[in-house]
Formats: structure tokens, C-alpha cells, sequence
């Protein structure tokens, strides 16, 4: 089997396999089919929420076009409360977490979990069927 070979232009991928061209227009929105929802690198979830049929990207990144900057005071704030809040916390006794600690671990394991197992598949669907190039530089593009 040959590699995967693509060419990009605008919103259009070409996937070249073997003699054989497929051209996909990842402009399109994802679709229902037969009852499932299909995204528009044709990967077919069994269930999905609300919220990802509903989801609007092109929003959200436009919108994080023009505020990125806001990233930069939030991870300010963040590490400035790390160095403030050690500071302030040396002379005195700590605290015992273990109890609340362990919650919020157990909850993000579940969490990574529930993410990974919705991830993933799409992620192996990609791979083998777009190359890594793909997966890593054009899959996500609104």
C-alpha cells in the first residue's frame, strides 16, 4: 500500500491512495445518516449529546482569534497565585487534603477516561485513513 498523499487548498482535502483521489470539502457541517452522526472526515459517531450536534466552531475560534490575549492574564494570575500562595502558606501549618484530594483525582481519572474513550476512536479513524499529516495539521481547521 502506498502512502498517503494530500493536497490542501482552502477548505478542500484530496487524499491520493493507490491510484485512487478522494476529495473532501471539510467546509461542510457534520450530517445525520441512517441515524448517526457523521463528521465530515466521515467518521460515524453511534451517540452523540446535544452540545457537539449544536456545536458552532467556527464561533468559538473566531473568538479566540481576536481574544487570545486573554490566555496570557489568566496564565499570569495562575502563576502568580502559585508563588503568593507558597509564600504565604510557609510559616504556617498545612492543610489536610488527602480526603478532598483523592475526590478530585478519582474525578478527573473518570473524567480523562470518558474523554479518551470519545477520542480516541476519531483520532485512530483519522490516522489510518488521512495519514499523520492530516491528523495533526488540517483535521481540527473550522
Amino acid at each position: 500500500m502506498d502512502l498517503h498523499k494530500y493536497s490542501w487548498s482552502d477548505a478542500m482535502f484530496k487524499l491520493t491512495q493507490d491510484n485512487k483521489t478522494i476529495v473532501y470539502d471539510l467546509t461542510l457541517p457534520p450530517r445525520q445518516e441512517n441515524g448517526h452522526y457523521v463528521t465530515s472526515t466521515n467518521y460515524t459517531y453511534g451517540f452523540t449529546f446535544n452540545f457537539e450536534e449544536e456545536f458552532e466552531v467556527t464561533d468559538y475560534t473566531g473568538w479566540m482569534r481576536v481574544n487570545w490575549w486573554h490566555s496570557i492574564i489568566w496564565i499570569s494570575l495562575y502563576v502568580s497565585f502559585i508563588f503568593a500562595g507558597q509564600k504565604f502558606m510557609s510559616e504556617r501549618t498545612k492543610f489536610e487534603l488527602r480526603g478532598l484530594l483523592t475526590v478530585w483525582n478519582v474525578t478527573l481519572a473518570v473524567f480523562s477516561t470518558l474523554g479518551a474513550l470519545r477520542t480516541v476512536p476519531e483520532m485512530v479513524h483519522l490516522l489510518y485513513n488521512y495519514g499523520l499529516g492530516f491528523t495533526v495539521c488540517f483535521a481540527g481547521k473550522p
